[in-house]
């Protein structure tokens, strides 16, 4: 009798798939940059759209308490989550008391247990002083618009 042939596979199977941002630098994040994380996000959002790729935005916020414990609570969140995300995965302080997180290459079912490990150890950390949103891209959205969508998400 004969053995079944293998499944075909194409070449590109083995190959890694190349990063769709460039990873986020190492320290702390600097000041507020709207502009530049809205065209970070287009240049991520082209680069999924070609490679047929998914992607997740989280908006992260830090409530209002004196000045500077919520510049420490940020600067916290924001070095929590880059310890808990890929380094092909981009953050980047998009406000004065907020982040924004661009997952790549997850969405849907299996962003899940992302969120939740992220929603965890930020209420560990900053105890109802944390708001966290998320918005999948969807085709033809653009960064602004997928970045309101994650920040009207934040929890309640």
């Amino acid at each position: 009798m004969a053995q079944p042939a293998a499944p075909r596979r194409r070449r590109s199977d083995d190959r890694p798939r190349p990063a769709l941002i460039a990873p986020t630098p190492p320290g702390p994040l600097g000041p507020p940059d709207p502009e530049g994380v809205v065209r970070s996000i287009e240049l991520a959002l082209g680069a999924a759209r070609k490679g047929r790729r998914h992607l997740t935005l989280l908006a992260i916020s830090v409530t209002e308490e004196p000045a500077a414990d919520t510049e420490a609570r940020l600067e916290a969140a924001a070095q929590t989550v880059r310890n808990m995300v890929r380094g092909t995965d981009g953050i980047w302080r998009d406000g004065p008391r907020s982040i924004a997180v661009l997952l790549a290459d997850v969405d849907g079912p299996s962003v899940e247990p992302v969120l939740a490990r992220i929603r965890l150890r930020l209420k560990s950390l900053t105890p109802g002083r944390a708001r966290m949103g998320r918005a999948a891209a969807a085709p033809g959205i653009g960064a602004s618009d997928l970045l309101d969508l994650a920040r009207g998400d934040r929890d309640r």
